[in-house]
């Protein structure tokens, strides 16, 4: 199948020495060879949009990145509603469609559509694919467009039917603003935007026959007098009559191809100070024909004016290689080309790079310069920082020896820990910082003075305590040690036994704490710590000495426990528990009620009975828990006794009644019942 597309402008030029009017026509500069071209079929696509619509403008992106012979409309509405179309052939066009939710884009009419929950590259691209690759209905269509001048557009259409039988169809002509008035969600102009709908009609067309027809469109009347020639696209097609599929599409522009936007908004900004050695380079570009791509030649340097540096790029950055100078002015600008060889010059920005200073001289070193008597575990910090704000990097020189080796190269911190030192001896250190521009400041070389080592600790406040007598056969020994030396380590030498002096059982441990295992009864213990430092200096302890018990602690019995086991919720009772303690020591309960609350009692002689109330908030069924503990901490089992609270407080049963429903457990089931036992 073969179709012409004839591109005609006519120019009009009517000058009026009455009124002083202009009237104007325009004829397209295209080449002859232009005029006429063979096309394939077209497909149409009628994008379903609105003003507030927050996902519009990713469909609308998504599509323009379809690769294919296409044609766009926009159906442009101000609201989600379509009666608050721009314009009265948007909402008929759209109800035509049966449009719902947008955005939805419509593929030769009715055939297929991508609604915006589907919105991307692929599923548009699939969409043209399936409408390309489709049979359509031989017929060709021709299409010339004249500018009048004042609004106006002639078009005239011809339908040429190359089947064999009648082709019954319908045609429509879109009067389209390239760059339309009405803004997107993101305040972007919609792309070919309906303004009018004409040759809205059926036609027929013998085979091999012409359907011919002309109209005159004003804009004006509809509101749109001051539309732009250049600015306006007429897209025609026919539509098959039996499915509303489309057969043929084919566009005219009304006037010539505008050149791309002035490049804008430089960033660094014109004029700007202060800007970075690493700033990279951005404006803002475009082209009002938004069909058109655009590319940009970077002119950049310190010369006025500069020098091209890029050609042809499409991106709207520029990132300058390496850093640049500081404290330099540098001058750039911006020409944009467009496809039809159109360009437009921007003017000519400049700004002013920052200037740099070396970081701030190290100082305020701690331990400070000449110190002595310093701990062997003290850490080193000093102040850096930079003058410029920038992040600083350091190198730490460290050692027993001047000019001190390097030990640490680019830490951010201005810390350093260098371990556990020597005793009483004199260690040099030295700062170099590093700004992230490689500029550099050397500190001094400061030195300071360990302290000298002293013995450790006397060891002291021993447990059991000396002279403690009925002391536990299994308790452990503790005592106090350390050293006055912060940091240094000390080591311990345990002497125990049942002579005195006790003889060595452990050396060298860490810990200062020592178990002897089972003890035996009644027999007196002596012991003995040894502390040494590190450096093998030693403090020697007294000699401390317990005796054990006469006899091994033996837990408490089981407690008893007595009490009202049937009562009414809400009603205090009073329950009595008491144990007996083969050592004779006092004894305290613990009760747990089975209700969320527990107690532990006082201490009570060993058999002595304890009177404990208690109140059960809920009607229910629980079992009390005791046990008991004595002053050595041994603790007896468990206790228990369950208890029923089936009643409310205000239908407590007689005692006399009680007895009776408990001597006949199966009697008076309605009396059992009220009493809700």
């Amino acid at each position: 199948m073969k179709k012409k597309l004839i591109f005609v402008l006519v120019c009009m030029l009517m000058f009026s020495t009455v009124a002083g009017a202009i009237s104007s026509s325009k004829t397209s500069n295209v080449s002859p060879e232009e005029m006429t071209m063979e096309r394939a079929h077209t497909v149409l696509v009628e994008l379903g949009t609105a003003t507030t619509c927050p996902y519009c403008p990713s469909h609308e992106h998504y599509l323009k990145q379809v690769v294919g012979d296409w044609e766009l409309v926009s159906l442009t509405c101000s609201h989600y509603n379509p009666s608050y179309g721009h314009t009265p052939a948007t909402i008929a066009r759209l109800n035509e469609l049966g449009m719902g939710g947008y955005p939805r884009s419509f593929w030769d009419g009715e055939y297929t559509y991508v609604s915006g929950g589907q919105s991307s590259v692929t599923n548009l691209q699939n969409a043209y694919n399936t409408c390309a690759g489709r049979s359509v209905a031989d017929v060709d269509l021709d299409l010339v467009v004249t500018w009048l001048g004042n609004a106006q557009i002639k078009i005239d259409v011809d339908v040429t039917n190359n089947e064999g039988s009648t082709y019954n169809g319908h045609i429509h002509a879109y009067i389209l603003e390239i760059t339309s008035r009405w803004l997107n969600n993101v305040g972007q102009p919609f792309p070919n935007a309906l303004l009018d709908l004409v040759f809205n009609q059926d036609i027929n067309v013998a085979s091999s026959g012409i359907w011919s027809d002309t109209i005159t469109w004003d804009g004006t009347p509809l509101g749109f007098g001051n539309i732009e020639e250049d600015n306006i696209m007429v897209v025609a097609s026919v539509f098959s009559q039996s499915n509303d599929y489309v057969d043929e599409t084919t566009r005219v522009r009304v006037g010539n191809n505008r050149p791309p936007y002035t490049p804008s908004n430089p960033s660094p900004s014109n004029g700007g100070s202060n800007i970075l050695v690493e700033a990279s380079l951005s404006w803002t570009g475009g082209d009002p024909d938004w069909f058109n791509s655009v590319s940009y030649d970077v002119y950049f340097g310190i010369t006025s004016p500069p020098s091209l540096i890029v050609s042809n790029q499409p991106e709207t950055t520029y990132n300058p290689p390496g850093l640049l100078n500081f404290d330099e002015t540098y001058y750039w600008k911006i020409v944009s080309w467009d496809d039809e060889g159109a360009s437009t010059s921007g003017p000519q920005w400049s700004f002013t790079t920052r200037g740099n200073d070396p970081p701030n001289n190290p100082s305020n070193p701690s331990p400070t310069n000449g110190e002595i008597d310093v701990y062997i575990n003290a850490d080193l910090s000093w102040t850096g920082g930079d003058p410029d704000g920038d992040p600083v990097k350091y190198d730490l020189y460290f050692d027993t020896s001047s000019p001190p080796q390097q030990v640490v190269s680019n830490q951010s911190g201005t810390t350093y820990n260098p371990g556990i030192l020597e005793f009483d001896k004199t260690y040099y250190w030295k700062i170099v910082s590093w700004d992230r521009y490689d500029y550099t400041s050397e500190g001094s070389i400061w030195s300071f003075t360990t302290e000298e080592n002293v013995p450790p600790n006397m060891p002291s406040d021993p447990d059991p305590g000396d002279g403690e007598i009925d002391v536990n056969v299994e308790a452990d020994l503790s005592w106090t040690g350390g050293d006055p030396n912060p940091g240094d380590t000390v080591k311990y030498d345990v002497y125990f036994g049942q002579t005195n002096p006790p003889p060595l059982v452990v050396n060298n441990q860490s810990g200062a704490f020592y178990d002897p295992g089972t003890m035996d009864l009644n027999t007196t213990y002596y012991w003995q710590i040894v502390s040494w430092d590190s450096q093998g200096e030693s403090t020697s302890g007294s000699i401390w000495h317990f005796t054990t018990t006469i006899a091994p602690n033996i837990p408490p019995n089981k407690p008893s426990i007595a009490g009202e086991q049937s009562g009414a919720a809400g009603v205090e009772y009073e329950y009595i528990v008491s144990t007996i303690d083969p050592n004779e020591d006092n004894v305290k309960y613990f009760i747990n009620w089975d209700d969320g609350n527990t107690e532990w009692t006082d201490y009570y002689g060993s058999g002595e009975e304890v009177t404990i109330g208690h109140i059960w908030e809920n009607k229910g069924t629980y079992t009390i828990r005791v046990k008991a503990k004595d002053t050595q901490g041994d603790e007896s089992e468990w206790e228990t006794l369950d208890v029923q609270m089936p009643l409310n407080k205000h239908f407590l049963i007689h005692p006399i009644l009680q007895k009776i429903l408990e001597l006949f457990p199966n009697a008076f089931p309605l009396l059992r019942h009220l009493l809700g036992l």
